[in-house]
């Protein structure tokens, strides 16, 4: 490993100890850049800014999710069974994580409008996509409704969660799960 990637380990790791930690909001530049043992320039030559920073650490905690969402949607299971095993398995992957890093993370997703890089929009709307694809053929989603009408309300529910904590969305999984399987069909 050169100097180069030892620095970005070293910022990236202490970005997720201070995440898991301590409200993103009282993070500083100056304190993760001391603990890491850079000066604040370096941070921002790599990163450009804090809000990329915290970007781009929660981001890399969850990158394998995408692989296993893939693998849910291409098996055997129904509509129902699809949409609650992936449901499933990002609560799993968030209980992984201290209840800070989840609030930290519900807080960078609902306040940062650039939280999702262009290929992780992309992704999620092949997931969206394929979901779509599934309910329809299974006929779980109306035959009246389009992709389009059917990404519009994905946006909705999307905007909609962006005001919620991360323990309000976990505690109602449930009931968004049954509102909407129960919605499209």
């Amino acid at each position: 490993m050169n100097q180069t990637e030892k620095k970005k380990a070293a910022i990236l790791a202490t970005t997720f100890n201070f995440l898991s930690n301590k409200e993103i909001t009282n993070i500083t530049v100056d304190e993760i850049a001391e603990k890491a043992e850079v000066s604040k320039v370096t941070i921002f030559k790599y990163y450009g800014s804090k809000n990329q920073l915290m970007n781009t650490v929660i981001m890399r905690a969850f990158e394998h999710m995408a692989e296993e969402i893939e693998s849910i949607i291409q098996s055997e299971l129904g509509f129902e069974a699809t949409y609650e095993a992936i449901t499933k398995m990002k609560l799993d992957q968030l209980e992984r994580y201290s209840e800070m890093f989840s609030q930290n993370l519900m807080t960078q997703y609902s306040q940062d409008p650039d939280f999702f890089n262009a290929d992780a929009v992309n992704a999620q709307m092949k997931v969206y996509n394929e979901l779509f694809e599934k309910g329809q053929a299974e006929g779980k989603i109306a035959s009246d409704l389009t992709k389009a009408d059917f990404l519009f309300i994905i946006n909705i529910f999307i905007r909609g969660m962006k005001g919620l904590s991360a323990q309000e969305l976990v505690k109602h999984t449930r009931l968004i799960n049954r509102f909407f399987i129960n919605g499209f069909a």
